[in-house]
């Protein structure tokens, strides 16, 4: 089994599951177990479990940074929900770019459908995403390179529109999101 990047967050790993279904039957229904281990004497967590619909066994283990026993909770606010200040490992700006889409989408039908407390968990999460396609801009310049999408997901998402990848529309979307933040109880 290969060693997957670090991982920052338990959030984090939820995420990379939900977006790597099965390889047979394509659910993405799963009971995880995680537990802590080691790989080329490194920390590491394994996530196994079977899949809901065909049952096949599913494995993946993620490193850990240097320290860590275990993936981080998630932070208070929900923009440190996936990680810290650096660039996620596991994840490339593309594949946060459509979860911040699809948060995008299902918040407007949880709107329509009166559900204000999901939605706002929804467009929380879009808001979380966006922040972390911000961490592979360069610090000076105006767009994600090219060169930090690595998955072929990732790669499609900037093929067909490179401009979503430039920094004053990644922070308008954002913003659209916080703007349209329905209120909801605490």
């Amino acid at each position: 089994m290969t060693l997957l990047p670090a991982v920052r967050t338990r959030d984090e790993v939820d995420l990379y599951l939900e977006l790597h279904p099965c390889g047979r039957c394509g659910s993405m229904e799963a009971a995880w177990t995680a537990t802590a281990t080691t790989r080329e004497s490194r920390p590491a967590y394994r996530y196994s479990g079977r899949c809901a619909e065909c049952h096949e066994q599913r494995e993946f283990l993620f490193a850990l940074p240097e320290g860590r026993t275990a993936p981080a909770d998630a932070g208070p606010h929900p923009r440190s929900r996936f990680g810290g200040p650096q660039p996620s490992a596991l994840l490339d700006p593309g594949e946060w770019l459509l979860v911040a889409d699809w948060c995008g989408e299902a918040a407007e039908v949880a709107e329509r459908q009166g559900d204000d407390a999901e939605a706002a968990d929804l467009r929380w999460t879009a808001v979380a995403a966006l922040e972390e396609v911000r961490k592979f801009l360069p610090e000076t310049g105006d767009a994600v390179p090219e060169a930090a999408f690595w998955s072929t997901r990732g790669r499609t998402v900037y093929q067909r529109e490179p401009g979503r990848f430039r920094r004053r529309r990644i922070e308008v979307v954002r913003d659209f999101h916080l703007d349209h933040m329905p209120w909801s109880p605490a």
